[in-house]
């Protein structure tokens, strides 16, 4: 018994410390990035400066190009000695702001707190993702070879991913903000489905452990559940990573 519970606890290290060796990311303003349900004249203004840099850029493009382009009334633009290098400054200034830390000491102490929480989600998430999904490749393989070591470790491996998937989604809430819908469809699917993996993976870390182990084919239902479950979390992962990046272009081939 001493050897197999060693085993089982190498397989649940070995198998789980691919967590460690995800990169995070930091979160910019959930406001800023479409949370919560906003307003018309948000929309309007964010619409044009969006057309303005999009134009802004293009007419960049065409510069370092070499082409001369041209303003709809036919004449030529031209940029002042100086204005490629700024905007090259500026672009960089924006991408190093991304990643660094905003100063909140002016605000109050419940303020800084949510802050702190929210910027915990991201620190999280990692954990269920590795869990969950090395917990299905291990109960997979223990039913397709008939080892129970590998599918003890699967149900140890899916407690572990369901209780810190319980935390992710809660500390979600601080990350994005407490809306019940976003303008942003792409974060209001990441929240209601990383609520629903939560609950899932609690219900079925339960019934893995009081139930689906009496026979091969309670066995076998479990690891569809506990497939179909991994396929949530791989989802709700991409959700995250898209609205992270700026919503679907960044898939452009």
């Amino acid at each position: 018994m001493p050897i197999q519970k060693l085993r089982t606890a190498m397989i649940c290290i070995a198998l789980g410390v691919t967590a460690l060796s995800v990169p995070a990311f930091a979160h910019g303003d959930p406001t800023e990035m479409g949370a919560g349900p906003g307003t018309d004249a948000d929309h309007h203004g964010k619409d044009e400066g969006s057309t303005e840099s999009a134009q802004s850029a293009e007419m960049q493009d065409l510069m370092d190009e070499g082409a001369t382009p041209m303003i709809p009334d036919r004449s030529i633009s031209s940029a002042p000695e100086g204005d490629h290098m700024d905007g090259m400054e500026h672009d960089h200034g924006g991408m190093m702001d991304h990643s660094e830390a905003v100063d909140n000491s002016s605000a109050s102490f419940g303020e800084r707190l949510f802050i702190w929480l929210g910027k915990l989600h991201i620190v999280v998430i990692h954990f269920p993702i590795a869990m969950i999904v090395a917990a299905f490749a291990a109960e997979a393989f223990g039913v397709a070879r008939s080892k129970p070591d590998w599918r003890s470790a699967a149900r140890v491996m899916l407690v572990i991913g369901a209780l810190v998937a319980v935390a992710a989604a809660f500390l979600g809430w601080f990350a994005g903000g407490f809306y019940l819908y976003d303008r942003n469809l792409i974060l209001t699917a990441h929240r209601y489905l990383g609520m629903t993996v939560a609950i899932g993976s609690v219900l079925l870390a339960w019934a893995g452990l009081r139930r689906f182990h009496h026979n091969h084919s309670e066995e076998r239902l479990f690891a569809i559940l506990l497939g179909l479950l991994t396929i949530g979390v791989l989802i709700q992962a991409f959700l995250g990573g898209t609205f992270m990046h700026g919503g679907m272009n960044h898939m452009n081939f």
